[in-house]
């Protein structure tokens, strides 16, 4: 398995395997809001869990990693369209499956109580 940025498609044209900064900017805008929250530190993942924009790419429950919808393996491309936030622990379990409802991705979410300051 290959760890390049790039993989080729069948015609021989390479397409970016991670997102670009104006995807993942678009990807952190499309995300719900937290109640009480500043709105561009915090976001919902697509299965409901809170995470913290500071928190990019490490493994703590507030974590988050930018997940292809599609995953890149199946077909998915790198866009913003396929793009959504999930909590790093779910994005890990989550892998190369798709069509995966937000109730099955909450099956695999750290348990995270956070308060609301209004």
């Amino acid at each position: 398995m290959s760890s390049s940025p790039h993989r080729s498609r069948g015609d021989g044209e390479k397409r970016p395997r991670v997102f670009d900064s104006n995807a993942k900017a678009i990807c952190w805008s499309k995300a719900d809001t937290v109640l009480g929250r500043h709105p561009e530190r915090w976001r919902k993942d697509a299965a409901g869990n809170i995470v913290c924009k500071r928190f990019y790419n490490c493994l703590g429950c507030l974590c988050y990693e930018y997940d292809h919808i599609i995953p890149f393996s199946k077909g998915g491309e790198s866009t913003a369209d396929n793009c959504q936030i999930l909590q790093s622990r779910v994005n890990r379990l989550k892998s190369d499956k798709y069509n995966i409802d937000s109730n099955q991705l909450k099956d695999y979410s750290c348990e995270v109580d956070f308060t609301v300051n209004l």
